[in-house]
């Protein structure tokens, strides 16, 4: 198996949704039967979704303001109503300029594992752009975070980065001293939102004022930038299946599809009283756009899994056939033989009516999926699609224990590569959800810290973590990557996390991140054997000392290189850090700030004579190979003298 390759085809294989502003917020694409399907931008707060939301964005009110602090003082904090488009107003004022390749990182509002502090201003880098969003934040996490907040602005200012903050509904939650940078965001102007996002996902141009149109602007007037969102995608799929002649008319048909549907899929449904149209009403809308065979055998599975007796009667040739069926359910087939409901976004408000109303199921809903998904033939769109559905369900109803189940579920030992994709797609569903994304962030953790998980798993939270929750939390992808990594190596198994965490490191900021990391490792933890083979490798000299801004002369990086060479000396025996001294000691040769390098290996030691010991006589021998090497050894020599008769070097 090539981890690189499979953890590649399960990020490009999972699908999902795109949040462009406050609360529960979709994205809609329309398919080529008219159906919504839901598709994920991968890089959430990376350059592709930027550009995408730069296309689309509508400044709210206040916007102004808010740049102009954020460009003058390096903070802003906004508030507003729900549905204004909080987030992406937090996301335009933090996008990065094109010649820069850094992107916007999303603080933990919460501790990411045991001993990780909230907001630590050791972590803010130059030029770093953060956001913290405390929308949905509990009352002690805000406590912290009030109390930290301004501490942590002032290490903003000093390192000129930039720092955004979305604020909960107590307004008295702001410190004092920030109170000046706060700015209220009023509404975005919702026929303009609407105006781009037909210009841009329907390719319908229209001046504004022929999108006026009063049902539509009734409507417009109390939606969030969501639900705007959804009402464009929705006339573009109206005008798609030719569900009339005229803009009016398409948004007759989109503004009906997004009516509560509550009371008319109820009165539907007590027309359908046997069990076999209420499992084929499930299964045409959980796989809308499928085969027909396929949707049939999902039917089968579900009286199956909920212990149903067959209805049929009569010889095969008497009973209904498939197109019969269908239609007394309210749905039909397509030239191409896949299955659609005539109306708009019916099977959406069927699928809501399930799993609003049959709680008691909501278990053997997931058994359900579960199977369709491995015993049902479905392409690779299909099963996502699936996914998806079944994803909005569980997140909507507060079951995301469901989406963990399956995850687990599709990465068992028999799973294949299909399953593992779906698997990260549920995942990816929600580490999305900006009610659950700490809740499945915290569950990543919880899993990478356990032996017991399969390889198979492995591989997917490796996937997700690189591809999902590097561009978001980037130092919580690394833990995480780090904690699969140590458990890979002590079961000798091939390492996938290890690669994808090197992977990681050609980030300067996310380099110094682990190196402290395992220098000084968190309240609780321990090195592992892994840990300091990592150190000697991420502590290059020669990458550390290299131009034009070299790492080592970072203020705080002479002292985490002589904690983490502390630990290798005191835990590992000479032949495992023989050779890497070496290549410290090349760098010196090569004036890689030898003075500088060496400073760092005599305070790492100074306190234990034995291993100073053993690192000058590692250097004489190194030194007796060329005579122009000898000049190090001395050097070495004299900074060993000057450590033991003076205060700690450096």
């Amino acid at each position: 198996m090539n981890p690189d390759s499979l953890i590649g085809a399960l990020l490009n294989q999972a699908s999902g949704p795109v949040h462009t502003g406050s609360g529960t917020q979709v994205v809609f694409h329309t398919t080529s039967d008219g159906d919504l399907s839901v598709r994920r931008d991968r890089r959430v707060i990376a350059e592709a979704y930027l550009r995408w939301l730069t296309q689309r964005f509508v400044s709210p009110g206040g916007f102004g303001a808010a740049q102009s602090l954020l460009e003058e003082h390096g903070v802003t904090l906004l508030y507003g109503a729900a549905g204004t488009g909080r987030r992406s107003a937090a996301m335009m004022l933090l996008r990065p300029p094109r010649s820069t390749v850094r992107g916007i990182t999303e603080l933990n509002d919460t501790p990411d594992s045991p001993g990780e502090p909230i907001l630590d201003p050791k972590t803010v880098e130059s030029g770093d752009r953060l956001f913290l969003d405390l929308t949905r934040t509990g009352p002690h996490p805000l406590s912290v975070i009030r109390s930290r907040l301004a501490a942590y602005y002032t290490e903003i200012r000093a390192r000129g980065a930039q720092l955004v903050v979305v604020l909960p509904a107590d307004h008295d939650f702001t410190p004092a001293e920030l109170r000046p940078f706060t700015v209220r965001l009023g509404r975005p102007d919702s026929t303009e939102v609407l105006q781009r996002y037909l210009r841009l996902d329907g390719q319908i141009r229209l001046r504004r004022a022929d999108v006026r149109y009063p049902p539509l602007d009734k409507r417009l007037s109390g939606a969030s930038m969501g639900q705007t969102a959804e009402l464009a995608t929705l006339i573009g799929s109206a005008r798609q299946t030719q569900q009339g002649e005229f803009f009016a008319q398409w948004c007759d048909h989109a503004l009906l599809a997004t009516r509560p549907w509550t009371r008319d899929v109820s009165d539907r449904i007590a027309r359908h009283r046997k069990g076999w149209q209420r499992a084929l009403l499930i299964s045409a809308a959980m796989l809308n756009g499928a085969l027909g065979e396929s949707v049939l055998m999902a039917t089968q599975i579900l009286y199956d899994v909920l212990d149903q007796p067959p209805e049929e009667h009569g010889t095969p040739l008497e009973r209904a056939d498939l197109s019969q069926m269908l239609a007394a359910v309210d749905a039909e087939t397509d030239a191409h033989g896949r299955v659609r409901f005539p109306q708009l976004a019916y099977d959406r408000a069927v699928r809501f009516h399930f799993w609003t109303n049959r709680p008691d199921l909501r278990d053997s809903f997931r058994v359900w999926v579960d199977r369709v998904a491995r015993e049902v033939t479905l392409n690779s769109d299909e099963r996502a699609a699936l996914m998806d559905r079944f994803a909005e369900q569980c997140l909507r109803t507060g079951r995301p224990e469901d989406l963990e189940a399956l995850a687990r579920s599709w990465t068992g030992p028999d799973a294949g590569r299909e399953l593992m994709a779906v698997a990260a797609d549920a995942l990816e569903r929600g580490l999305r959800s900006e009610e659950y994304a700490g809740r499945f962030r915290n569950t990543l953790y919880n899993w990478s810290t356990d032996r017991s998980i399969t390889d198979k798993l492995r591989v997917v939270i490796t996937g997700v973590c690189t591809g999902v929750i590097a561009h978001t939390h980037p130092h919580q992808a690394l833990v995480r990557l780090h904690q699969l990594a140590r458990r890979e190596d002590l079961a000798g198994t091939a390492p996938v996390a290890l690669d994808a965490l090197r992977q990681q490191m050609v980030d300067p900021r996310k380099l110094r991140f682990m190196l402290g990391r395992i220098a000084y490792p968190p309240e609780g933890s321990r090195l592992w054997e892994l840990d300091t083979r990592i150190f000697l490798e991420l502590a290059d000299p020669f990458r550390l000392t290299a131009p034009p801004a070299p790492l080592i002369r970072r203020p705080d990086l002479p002292d985490v290189l002589t904690a983490g060479w502390r630990a290798v000396l005191e835990r590992d025996p000479c032949e495992q850090w023989r050779e890497a001294l070496g290549r410290w000691l090349h760098a010196c040769a090569e004036g890689r700030s030898p003075e500088l390098l060496l400073t760092v290996l005599v305070n790492a030691a100074r306190h234990h004579p034995h291993h100073l010991q053993k690192m000058y006589t590692v250097a004489r021998k190194w030194a007796y190979a060329s005579p122009e090497r000898l000049p190090i050894a001395d050097l070495l020599l004299e900074t060993i003298d000057l450590a033991q008769e003076q205060e700690p070097v450096g």
